[in-house]
């Protein structure tokens, strides 16, 4: 990129900053001679780390969304059933509906901190990965679905989020399987992004699941399952 070219796109910046009440102008030009790893360098650090907070926190965006109770819920639902995932409601117990959902499979995988009693239901094998003895890809692969818990979900985006915790598992097993059975507790429902981000431990090995898993060719030619589960059944639980 030319000077030329880096000064233009700066000063755009610059002129978007200042329209929204920014404070200083951001530039390519140092702003004094201060070795880079002295103490001004760390001070200016600083400085500029508090100036980008600042004006986050000026810049109008939501950090709360609009939507609560059964309007927050619908909507997940509306953005869930758009990407092709398949919705179920349950209350308080939802062993019967995942029993039926994975009543055809001759076993499943599971994370270790999963609910035993929401499997109560289920017949076939129950396959526990746990630290210390993951299955292999051979034995993930093996295995009819996977089910899971989860950490969050984004209601405007239609996204549920594992987080890597007992309940949700390692990004592995809800990757290989090719039917992830996921539930989703209502109490863990936001309506927009910042919200669920500001629920999530940012060092968590983070999963998010935005319908099963498709993609498309030049030809948008939609092929279902290539980097994921090619079924997505997501189970809403009200407690």
């Amino acid at each position: 990129m030319t000077d030329t070219a880096r000064e233009e796109i700066l000063a755009r910046i610059n002129e978007a900053l200042g329209r929204r009440g920014g404070g200083e102008y951001v530039s390519s030009t140092p702003r004094s001679s201060a070795p880079a790893n002295g103490p001004g360098a760390a001070n200016g650090a600083d400085t500029a780390s508090a100036e980008v907070t600042a004006t986050a926190a000026d810049s109008g965006y939501h950090h709360e969304g609009t939507h609560t109770g059964e309007d927050l819920v619908e909507l997940l639902i509306d953005r869930l059933v758009d990407y092709k995932a398949n919705v179920h409601r349950a209350s308080g117990d939802p062993s019967e509906t995942i029993a039926q959902l994975i009543g055809a499979h001759d076993s499943v995988v599971v994370p270790t901190g999963l609910d035993s009693s929401w499997l109560a239901g289920f017949s076939g094998g129950i396959r526990v990965d746990a630290p210390g003895e993951e299955l292999s890809v051979d034995d993930l692969d093996a295995q009819g679905g996977v089910v899971t818990a989860s950490a969050v979900a984004i209601a405007q985006t239609g996204t549920i989020v594992l987080d890597g915790s007992d309940e949700c598992g390692r990004r592995a097993i809800t990757l290989v399987p090719d039917h992830h059975v996921c539930v989703v507790r209502t109490r863990d429902i936001v309506d927009i992004v910042p919200e669920g981000i500001a629920r999530l431990d940012a060092h968590a090995p983070l999963t998010f699941i935005s319908g099963p898993s498709a993609t498309s060719d030049i030809e948008l030619s939609r092929v279902e399952g290539v980097h994921g589960p090619r079924t997505l059944d997501v189970i809403i639980l009200s407690d």
